[in-house]
């Protein structure tokens, strides 16, 4: 824990000092656009029509309900992705990744401030996204039961584990932009944040059950829409579950396997 308040410490500090005003403007402006952008198009382009076939996708959702759990949710996973997946190479970027590497302390506690402190950011932009939505008609009414707090807490767990694997895919290019961009864009289309994915042909579908952010969403907005249980999902819990556990055995022993490389070049 030392380790992990330490890494979030510097984190914070860090961002307070550089950017202290730009950061928190960018993160609610993000989540306003996340959500008036669809707003204005499902009112003065849809007409507040959709069909009969959305409705049985979406699990009887209404449009605006549907894009605002969504994005919510999908704000969470950039935000962890982002902060996890480019940990290591800022850190090469400064020049503090030989002391990282050299030092005895373990990855874990390392990678867990990171993600408290990315966790802390991207709560305000998920809770802007929240708000926006519920001005705009989104009907969020059972958002802070237990069950939809276990859901979120899931899915960003299911994130973090991901971003450990995107982090060595990282450090190994030695490119953030493309790498993330590519990612984040491919996850919007496929993983079902504004519309569902039944729309998309089969095969995408089921490209899209290797994100963890496709069962999260759905179980997300299962326990949000429907007030379904958690536990009433557990087929969707599973998948979570299996997802994470194979996305942190690939990031740990890809990163294991940067680590010797980096070392070997460091005093090769």
């Amino acid at each position: 824990m030392r380790l992990a308040w330490s890494t979030y410490r510097r984190i914070r500090i860090g961002i307070w000092r550089a950017v202290p005003w730009s950061f928190m403007v960018s993160r609610i402006t993000t989540g306003i656009i996340q959500i008036v952008i669809p707003y204005f198009i499902y009112t003065f382009f849809m007409e507040e029509n959709v069909t009969d076939t959305f409705y049985r996708y979406a699990g009887g959702a209404d449009y605006m309900t549907y894009v605002v759990l969504g994005s919510a949710l999908n704000v969470l996973a950039v935000s962890t992705l982002m902060n996890i997946g480019r940990a290591l190479i800022t850190e090469l970027r400064e020049g503090t990744l030989e002391m990282i590497l050299l030092s005895p302390s373990s990855r874990g506690p390392y990678f867990a401030g990171c993600l408290m402190e990315q966790t802390t950011r991207a709560l305000l932009e998920f809770g802007t996204v929240l708000v926006v939505g519920a001005c705009c008609g989104a009907r969020l009414d059972r958002i802070f039961t237990v069950s939809s707090l276990a859901a979120v807490a899931l899915a960003v767990f299911s994130f973090f584990c991901m971003g450990l694997l995107l982090s060595g895919v990282m450090l190994y290019t030695r490119d953030t932009y493309i790498t993330q961009n590519t990612l984040f864009v491919s996850m919007s289309l496929v993983c079902g944040i504004a519309f569902p994915i039944q729309y998309l042909p089969r095969w995408v579908q089921c490209l899209a059950q290797i994100f963890p952010l496709t069962p999260a969403v759905t179980l997300f907005r299962n326990v949000v829409t429907a007030g379904q249980s958690i536990l009433e999902n557990q087929q969707l819990i599973w998948q979570v579950l299996l997802l994470s556990a194979g996305y942190l055995a690939a990031g740990y022993i890809w990163n294991r396997k940067q680590e010797r490389s980096l070392l070997e070049s460091i005093f090769g």
